[in-house]
């Protein structure tokens, strides 16, 4: 494939509310100005403030657009005679020569999650990206397969780079303010995610506050009116701690009994890794990818049987040696995810697209 002028990576994702999408774009990006200072144009929406250690090392440009006019219209001009890389999953369709990046085809798979008009456009969009890059990423051995089955993306051009964890090493642990205080003398779980539905948070509390297990729930997020009177009266023994800052979360993983992971459908999961790298017990389903990014250090429980979770909790609280046990395996599986081993493949990929460095 023949060489590009230089890379200019789509800055969208400093402009939104850090997930793990956006984590992976951001720790991604700022590896990319590192390893080629000066070499790499990071193209942002108009306003976006952008984190040192990206606009230390990377050619920063503003656009006076923002949001969409931003990312179709004018990310696909500056960029015409470059190769483009789009991290966060949203890309431009319009690009002449692009790397991008499709976490999960969850709007294939659980379209009853999203809006009618967002569905209808995120599938537009990544079946276009999905026949058009020239190479498209994603998180996973079962991403890559729903991307193939799904969208039938030519095996070719397609390129696995998971997440990595080890950003968590640069956290403070700081404890949180939470509403009441946590128990001393009981377990309780730590619950990362939203009230999408493939997400399976519902049925997962219900059972927890059946058996009267605490659960802090942080970024679970929906329609404010019905998560207000959900969390006061459906799951009293729950706690919803909303957005917390990183260093707040590593607070909470690592003085959890157990994640409990019920996700039914993801991309990778980066909160199962981010908990065994902290010392975190994690306990999930044995369903999309947990399996091949946990490894053998999480508790795997099968789909659709909500008390499976909570034997698993109970077990992990009354029996030390095989919390500690599992902290071990969990601790060895998440050396396999670092950001830059991913680097190093991203790279890899880019130079197979045509971009030398």
């Amino acid at each position: 494939m023949s060489p590009v002028r230089g890379l200019v990576v789509n800055g969208r994702f400093l402009s939104q509310a850090t997930t793990g999408t956006q984590r992976y774009a951001l720790e991604h990006t700022a590896r990319l100005a590192a390893r080629h200072p000066g070499r790499v144009v990071v193209q942002v929406p108009r306003g976006t403030a952008v984190p040192d250690a990206i606009a230390g090392a990377a050619r920063v440009r503003e656009s006076r657009a923002s949001g969409q006019v931003f990312e179709q219209l004018v990310l696909p001009w500056v960029a015409r005679r470059d190769l483009l890389l789009s991290l966060g999953g949203p890309a431009p369709v319009a690009a002449l020569r692009q790397v991008a990046t499709l976490h999960d085809v969850s709007v294939f798979r659980h379209p009853d999650t999203y809006s009618r008009a967002f569905c209808s456009w995120y599938r537009a969009m990544y079946r276009v990206l999905g026949r058009r890059a020239t190479r498209v990423l994603t998180v996973s051995c079962f991403s890559a397969g729903e991307l193939r089955d799904v969208l039938g993306v030519d095996a070719g051009r397609l390129r696995v780079v998971p997440n990595g964890c080890d950003h968590v090493d640069a956290f403070t642990p700081t404890r949180p303010a939470l509403d009441r205080p946590l128990p001393a003398d009981a377990p309780w779980v730590l619950c990362v995610g939203t009230f999408a539905r493939h997400k399976n948070l519902a049925p997962a509390l219900d059972a927890l506050g059946a058996a009267g297990i605490r659960a802090v729930v942080v970024g679970a997020r929906g329609n404010s009116r019905v998560f207000a009177d959900a969390g006061t009266a459906r799951w009293p023994q729950a706690t919803f701690a909303g957005r917390l800052t990183d260093d707040e979360l590593a607070w909470l993983y690592g003085r959890a009994t157990a994640l409990v992971f019920p996700s039914s459908y993801e991309g990778f999961g980066i909160p199962v890794v981010e908990a065994q790298r902290l010392g975190c017990p994690v306990v999930a389903l044995r369903t999309g990818p947990v399996p091949e990014v946990a490894g053998d250090g999480a508790v795997l429980c099968e789909p659709g049987r909500p008390d499976e979770l909570v034997d698993a909790v109970r077990a992990l609280a009354s029996d030390p040696r095989r919390r500690a046990a599992l902290v071990e395996a969990g601790h060895r599986n998440a050396e396999r995810y670092t950001w830059d081993a991913s680097a190093d493949l991203l790279e890899k990929a880019l130079a197979e697209a045509g971009w030398t460095g």
